[in-house]
């Protein structure tokens, strides 16, 4: 057995502790706290002496930081390194500083690469020289690249050049936090090696620049998002607009989840181009620091970032909401989940665990928490002990996570904000890996398969995984609760879908992050690969609209998961505008072509060593037979090369594990898919009493099934539909409704070789009396199918062999196969017949004879 070391690395909450700033997810930490940022630029100022060039004299810039201490200011941007005295003063003030880099002669360094090594040359020096004091937050390492530029090098050769820019200075000092300040008309530009993104954005629409934050939030993904640049010419827009829209600003990018913003700028003071700017004035204060009204807004909101989201940046109201946690066996990490959903930042929720009958010591672990309303069933599965939740839970609001998850403090702050938009009844968040644990389970966190959202756009979501996410209560009385059916996955996939249908909407707030632990063996993440593989045949049984012809699910939105693909025909697109004008340039990704996903498919790997074997049978062919199985392999070894570029490097023993388990993960899914695909059909029913073989035979020559049903109360064919779907829902059938697309009202799985598909009518008679009608159509299964095909092969080939002496083998074959099938058939249609009468008549309807053509009552 493959052994791997433990890591030593701290726990969650205490990983944080060090003198500089650190990241982790999406936020900013300072001594295991959230630290946002709430700066501004500062400079460049017109040199005052040879010895403070770009910065003003240290009694200047000592009353500067005074003036930004009583507003509540944390952080500098500059665009100059700064002298040492400089950074000196800044802790004292505790403030952080961010340099931005500065490109004397950017496209001398663009068009002669020996330039370029020489500006890095002197750069290592700057950064050795302040490398490590304590206030140094990090590095831009440029600014606004211009798109022009970049359209004429090319973008690949200008995020390879800052790229590898960001490398060199991480060498020289590994604790600072790097990024690129980029800003809309470059959005595409993307160097991988950030430690966060920085946008430079100057939208002044209020919902225009929530909407754009939205999909800086989705491009930023699990890292950080920092405005690095906003603000307003009091000159042209005048003191209350500036301070009106500074107030409206930092409202949004907070109660938006970003990671902090910069506000440009400090003081009316502006010296660029080699000369002082006259006719513009964005400061907080004026040139002789007097200050703005937008001084005194900007304080006021900085000033208490001690508090809490949700007292610093009210919502309009804070409904109650219910965190349900399910749990079988969780025990490893239910003590993490249950402390960090105490630390939630919420006025006002309640935790419920449902314990879905562990035999862990999980009952023990609730005992700790003597806060959380805890309730025991047998192990009924996930939906069962979900709806067990919601039936308990006091909440106008339900929000679900697992027991391998902890929450961010200010979950629900940001689960809430989205739902009180009036347009969603649900939402979801990203779910990120935690520092792992072990080192092998690092690996399984980078191996496809995590559960992930996918979304219609960067607020609306198709689906939202069970780990992370939240309802309006009422919506469940409304469609009804999590179908038992699904008890391992799936029941989230099935919910989010029943909603879409109803015409209800699913939001998504990016930054209402849970940490998911993922599987801590390669055992465990192949068990639970066969779990969602199962849970894509049920989904498949009752949602069969949403999938393909081989099994695969139809999204129209987006997967937000690692788009690895082996090759792709549709290659991104990036939308420039006229000439590369165009202020907002979209970058449009590649998908993954329908040749790619198959070839790493569990169908492709089924079928490749077929293939091979085929091609061993010839001469011209033979050297050609290791071809079909190239694909899968090639794609598994591409996924492993990017995803080690992406992240840290790994030793060849890691990447082979992540490897093999690229190849397995299709076949752990797959296998388990087509088994509950095409063996978990049956009607959990029994043949009517008194009915013999001869019965059986006789009912082989009867008419297709037709049942009729009288009604004395004027109850229709939907009233009969709701009896039966309910009883199947009961008797635990599996079956699918009418999606408004099809020819049928029920489709009943009966068995592995027949479906039934029912259709009714309702025929109106006096004295509002109803009969209602129901036709059973019968349906080749996927198995059935193929035993026709094999059958109709192995009668050609041994034709091809034997001749007509093949006949006498091949005919009692065809007979046996096409007389089980016919019997089949035949059972299925009295069982089913039978239950529809037993049913019809436990809601009041009265069969009628199918013989009597009078549609009398019996």
């Amino acid at each position: 057995m493959i052994s791997f070391p433990v890591t030593t690395s701290p726990p969650f909450e205490s990983q944080f502790f060090s003198q500089r700033i650190k990241i982790h997810s999406k936020f900013f930490y300072d001594k295991g706290k959230k630290f946002f940022i709430q700066g501004v630029s500062y400079g460049p100022f017109k040199p005052r002496t040879a010895e403070c060039s770009f910065f003003p004299l240290p009694e200047e810039v000592k009353a500067d930081f005074l003036l930004m201490q009583q507003a509540g200011i944390n952080t500098l941007r500059l665009y100059h390194f700064p002298p040492a005295w400089f950074l000196d003063l800044a802790k004292e003030f505790n403030l952080k500083i961010l340099i931005s880099i500065p490109w004397i002669n950017r496209y001398a360094y663009l068009s002669n690469l020996q330039s370029f090594q020489d500006f890095k040359k002197s750069l290592k020096n700057k950064i050795k020289a302040i490398a490590g004091h304590g206030t140094l937050l990090g590095y831009f390492v440029d600014n606004e690249m211009a798109p022009d530029c970049i359209r004429f090098y090319g973008r690949r050769k200008i995020e390879k050049l800052l790229s590898d820019l960001l490398l060199f200075v991480k060498e020289n000092d590994p604790d600072a936090a790097l990024s690129y300040a980029n800003f809309p008309p470059t959005e595409y530009l993307h160097p991988k090696p950030v430690d966060f993104y920085s946008f430079n954005v100057y939208l002044h629409n209020p919902k225009e620049l929530e909407n754009y934050l939205s999909r800086l939030q989705n491009i930023a993904g699990e890292k950080p998002l920092l405005i690095s640049e906003f603000g307003m010419d009091s000159l042209r827009h005048g003191e209350e607009e500036q301070a009106n829209l500074l107030e409206e600003h930092i409202r949004i990018v907070f109660q938006s989840g970003l990671a902090g913003t910069i506000l440009f700028s400090w003081t009316d003071e502006w010296f660029a181009g080699g000369m002082d700017v006259e006719d513009w004035a964005f400061g907080l204060v004026k040139k002789d620091r007097k200050a703005k009204k937008s001084y005194h807004v900007v304080g006021k909101l900085f000033q208490n970032s001690s508090l809490p989201l949700y007292k610093r940046f009210p919502l309009e109201r804070t409904p109650k909401v219910s965190v349900i946690v399910c749990t079988y066996n969780g025990a490893k990490t239910l003590t993490d989940c249950l402390s960090s959903l105490k630390r939630l930042q919420y006025p006002d929720y309640e935790i419920i665990v449902v314990d879905d009958g562990s035999t862990d010591h999980t009952r023990k672990i609730l005992h700790q928490f003597p806060e959380v309303i805890a309730f025991h069933q047998p192990n009924k599965g996930l939906s069962a002990a979900r709806n067990l939740g919601i039936e308990k839970a006091t909440g106008e609001i339900v929000a679900f996570t697992d027991s391998d998850c902890m929450a961010d403090p200010d979950w629900l702050y940001f689960m809430v904000k989205t739902l009180l938009n009036d347009r969603y009844v649900a939402c979801g968040g990203p779910n990120f890996s935690p520092v792992p644990r072990q080192s092998i389970q690092e690996i399984i966190s980078l191996a496809p398969g995590s559960p992930s959202h996918v979304l219609l756009s960067d607020t609306h979501a198709e689906h939202i995984p069970g780990c992370n996410m939240a309802y309006w209560k009422w919506i469940f009385e409304k469609i009804g609760y999590f179908d038992p059916i699904f008890r391992k996955a799936g029941d989230d996939v099935d919910i989010c879908w029943r909603i879409l249908s109803s015409g209800y909407q699913i939001g998504f707030n990016p930054s209402a992050v849970i940490w998911h632990y993922r599987r801590f063996t390669v055992k465990d993440y192949l068990k639970q690969q066969i779990g969602y593989g199962e849970a894509e045949a049920l989904l498949r049984f009752k949602h069969p609209h949403y999938f393909g012809s081989l099994g695969n699910a139809l999204w129209k939105g987006r997967i937000y998961e690692q788009n690895l693909s082996f090759f792709s025909l549709k290659k991104s697109s990036l939308y420039q505008g006229i000439f590369g004008t165009g202020f907002f340039q979209f970058l449009y990704p590649e998908k993954e072509s329908s040749w790619s996903a198959f070839l790493k498919s569990f169908e492709y790997l089924f079928v490749s060593p077929f293939l091979s074997l085929l091609l061993s049978c010839f001469k011209t062919t033979k050297p050609f037979l290791f071809l079909p199985l190239l694909p899968p392999l090639l794609a598994a070894l591409n996924y492993t090369n990017r995803v080690d570029k992406e992240n840290k490097s790994h030793s060849f023993l890691s990447k082979f594990l992540l490897f093999f388990l690229v190849l397995l993960q299709p076949v752990a899914r797959g296998y388990k898919r087509y088994k509950t695909w095409l063996f978990s059909r049956k009607l959990p029913l029994s043949i009517p009493r008194g009915m013999g073989p001869a019965d059986i035979l006789k009912s082989l020559v009867q008419k297709p099934a037709l049942l009729s049903f009288w009604s004395k109360t004027g109850q229709d064919r939907l009233f009969l539909l709701g009896a039966i779907s309910r009883k199947l829902i009961k008797t635990a059938s599996l079956y699918a409704l009418d999606s408004g697309w099809d020819s049928w009202d029920i489709h009943v799985y009966a068995g592995p070789f027949w479906d039934c598909q029912l259709l009714t009518l309702t025929e109106i008679y006096p004295k509002n009396e109803r009969v209602i009608k129901i036709k059973i159509r019968f349906k080749r299964t996927f198995l059935n199918k193929i035993s026709l095909f094999l059958l109709i092969l192995s009668l050609y080939l041994l034709f091809l062999g034997f001749g007509q002496n093949s006949l006498l083998l091949t005919l009692p074959l065809s007979l046996l196969l096409l007389s089980f099938l016919s019997i089949q058939k035949t059972i299925i249609g009295i069982k089913l017949k039978e239950w529809i009468k037993q049913t019809a008549q436990e809601v009041g309807l009265e069969p009628i004879n199918e013989d009597n053509k009078s549609s009398k009552p019996l």
